[in-house]
């Protein structure tokens, strides 16, 4: 089907789904409002009918009054008369009435007109007449079962009058002619409460129902009234016309926009159709589309000749895409073999030392070598590792950075004196100096500051042949502050066309520089990131074969009132052996470690300081042992470990009571773990894999912290 085909179908089915729904909101919005009306009508229309049965109860009652002031009525009353009193010319004329009936001071009944006596239901009416101490009432009962309206008018003492109209169909014209409304009354289906109640029989008629009590407040009858409905046969008949004539001019409508489409859009659209197909037919893209008019369609025809325009710009990009894919390629193939021979080269010294020492002729002077080498190769292998996970950390948007108060001197000697010995070793010289005063203590993240600096002083150390490396600390005031830090070196230097992409993840200077120094090409892009997550960044200068100058800066907060550092070079950070002292102290140990073979090294390093260790499993294990053996001074938890992790087993150590210290030793080293171990109880956080002399420290200080008595 031709577009302007479907579009007249589509303007078409709009236009009556459009009538078709306003006709509906508009039933919806007018008949509720017409159902209110008639609801009203209605309950006007039954009270017109109530009051016309008042009027005709009322009409009675005043002619009872009128019969019991007649004098032969009152002495038959006052029993002055023994004979019942016959009723003159000029009295009141009973007809229409159905009952009649004198009641004498003794109670007894003096029947002057009925169609039968029922003196039970006579009884009854007289007993509430003289409960109400013998005061005129009127109302609806039953006698001989069957409804009457009826008046009591008092004569003398307690005499009475009684007057009773059948409630049948000759009631019912009668109230019908007065009102002009259809009256019918029933004596089944009796309502349960007064109030009017609504029924819509059909679209002509609606009735009206309320219930008729008797004098003893009983539903005796339901009358009931039938309305006509004129205002919702009419509402009904205006909207189907209104619909009707809304539906004929949308229709009319939707033809005139039609025709007028055809002429400002599908004729012009032909055009732009044969110009296209002839350019997709050739091929020749110097064709131009010549749309006349400047609406929508000609800007379409000026937008296809600018695509045009740009099909050739568009194919040198995609040439230059394919030219930077296949460098990243080479980059990702460059990392992949990089950080191959990172792992395996410190991988065949572990291997291979681990081996040569199996041999029982290997001597102690051997041996110590093989485990020094053994032991330089595990870190190289352990910082490649914590760089791809650091790497992987920021580009997934986890690394996280907190805000502590440190001291700057203390962090810049720790740095120094790192990676002095790396320098002795080139004979290279390795200084610090502060630019200008320095506050003492500042707040930021120290621990990746220093991770910073370590990266940027190991490469200066790893690039430079001779020379020296600079370290120059500045402080920048402002608010917040700037804490500045430039790594100065006499190294090979960067190329001009590297500069761009040496804080790129995998990138080196070239292969070159991979072969001659090594290294994963990640420690850069990681430094830059860290520094902008403090607030900072990362320039660089450089010159080829004349040295490298990095600058680092991030904020930092400091108290005005703060002692600063004096400008000038620092001392010269004394050389600690790597080899500390051994820690011997006492003190019982539960571990619960799931690995057999960590289980045997904490145990073996913890009993060379002379403690006591007793092994377990698992958390749970752990749980058991302190409720049979409480006396621990210390409890090391690995946090991954079936049946009960170290979180739990913490939580439940410390319900149990213990309040000595608690080790968290575990390969998830994540800030938020740390953060979660504490929480749950325990007293300190090393990450795995642990130094033996770390490990006997930080236990011989949590040891060592206990009070005597706790110890004893």
């Amino acid at each position: 089907m031709q577009l302007r085909r479907r579009l007249l179908v589509l303007l078409y089915a709009a236009a009556l789904s459009a009538v078709l729904a306003g006709s509906v909101a508009v039933y919806m919005v007018i008949i509720p409002n017409l159902f209110d009306l008639e609801e009203g009508t209605v309950k006007s229309e039954v009270r017109r009918v109530e009051a016309a049965f008042m009027q005709t109860l009322s009409t009675m009652h005043a002619r009872a009054r009128d019969w019991s002031e007649r004098p032969d009525v009152r002495q038959l009353v006052a029993g002055e008369s023994g004979q019942r009193p016959q009723a003159p010319s000029d009295a009141l004329d009973p007809h229409g009435l159905d009952l009649v009936l004198v009641i004498d001071e003794q109670g007894r009944q003096h029947w002057i007109q009925s169609a039968a006596e029922d003196r039970g239901a006579l009884d009854s009416l007289y007993q509430t007449y003289q409960s109400r101490f013998c005061y005129p009432f009127w109302g609806v009962m039953r006698i001989e079962g069957v409804p009457h309206i009826f008046s009591v008018e008092q004569v003398g003492e307690c005499g009475a009058v009684v007057f009773a109209l059948a409630m049948d169909e000759g009631l019912t014209r009668e109230l019908s002619g007065v009102t002009g409304l259809e009256l019918t009354l029933h004596d089944d289906d009796l309502p349960s409460e007064r109030g009017i109640h609504i029924e819509r029989v059909g679209n002509e008629t609606m009735h009206g129902a309320f219930a008729v009590m008797d004098y003893l407040g009983q539903p005796i009858l339901r009358a009931e009234v039938a309305v006509p409905r004129p205002v919702y046969q009419r509402g009904t008949r205006l909207i189907l016309l209104v619909a009707v004539v809304l539906l004929l001019v949308a229709m009319l409508a939707v033809t005139l926009v039609h025709a007028r489409v055809r002429q400002l859009v599908f004729a012009r659209l032909g055009i732009l159709h044969e110009t296209v197909r002839r350019i997709a037919a050739g091929g020749d893209l110097s064709l131009k589309v010549q749309v006349p008019g400047d609406d929508e369609l000609a800007q379409l025809g000026s937008d296809f000749n600018t695509m045009v325009d740009n099909i050739n710009e568009a194919q040198r990009s995609l040439a230059r895409a394919h030219d930077d894919a296949e460098a990243a390629n080479r980059a990702k193939n460059l990392f992949l073999a990089n950080v191959s021979h990172e792992i395996r080269t410190p991988m065949t010294a572990i291997l291979g030392y681990a081996e040569l020492l199996e041999s029982p002729d290997v001597s102690e002077a051997d041996r110590r070598r093989y485990l020094g080498i053994i032991q330089h190769n595990g870190d190289a292998l352990m910082a490649l590792i914590s760089e791809v996970l650091d790497l992987s950390r920021i580009e997934a948007g986890q690394m996280k950075v907190e805000n502590q108060r440190f001291d700057v001197a203390s962090l810049m000697q720790d740095v120094i004196q790192s990676n002095q010995l790396r320098a002795r070793d080139r004979d290279l010289s390795l200084e610090l100096h502060y630019r200008n005063p320095v506050p003492r203590e500042v707040t930021s993240d120290p621990f990746r500051l220093r991770q910073i600096l370590l990266n940027l002083v190991g490469n200066a150390i790893k690039f430079t042949e001779q020379g020296s490396i600079d370290v120059r600390v500045t402080w920048l005031e402002g608010e917040p502050g700037m804490l500045q830090v430039e790594v100065r070196d006499t190294g090979v230097g960067i190329p001009p066309h590297a500069l761009e992409t040496v804080f790129e993840p995998f990138s080196q200077a070239d292969e070159t520089s991979t072969r001659n120094y090594g290294g994963s090409g990640l420690g850069l892009a990681i430094a830059r990131q860290l520094a902008r997550s403090l607030g900072g960044d990362i320039s660089v200068t450089s010159e080829a074969g004349v040295g490298s100058s990095f600058v680092v800066r991030i904020e930092a907060q400091a108290d005005p009132a703060m002692v600063r550092l004096k400008p000038g070079a620092a001392a010269d950070p004394s050389m600690e052996s790597q080899r500390r002292p051994a820690i011997r102290v006492g003190g019982r140990v539960l571990v619960a470690e799931d690995n057999a073979v960590n289980r045997m090294l904490v145990e073996n390093i913890l009993s060379q300081g002379g403690m006591q260790v007793t092994l377990v499993e698992n958390g749970a294990e752990a749980v058991a042992k302190m409720q049979e053996d409480g006396g621990f001074d210390l409890v090391i938890l690995d946090i991954q470990m079936p049946v009960m992790d170290g979180y739990d087993a913490a939580r439940c150590i410390r319900d149990e009571g213990f309040d000595g210290p608690i080790l968290a030793l575990t390969a998830n080293v994540m800030v938020e773990d740390r953060r979660r171990c504490l929480a749950a109880g325990c007293t300190e956080f090393l990450g795995k894999p642990v130094r033996a002399s770390e490990l006997q420290r930080v236990c011989a200080r949590l040891i060592s912290e206990l009070p005597r008595t706790a110890r004893a």
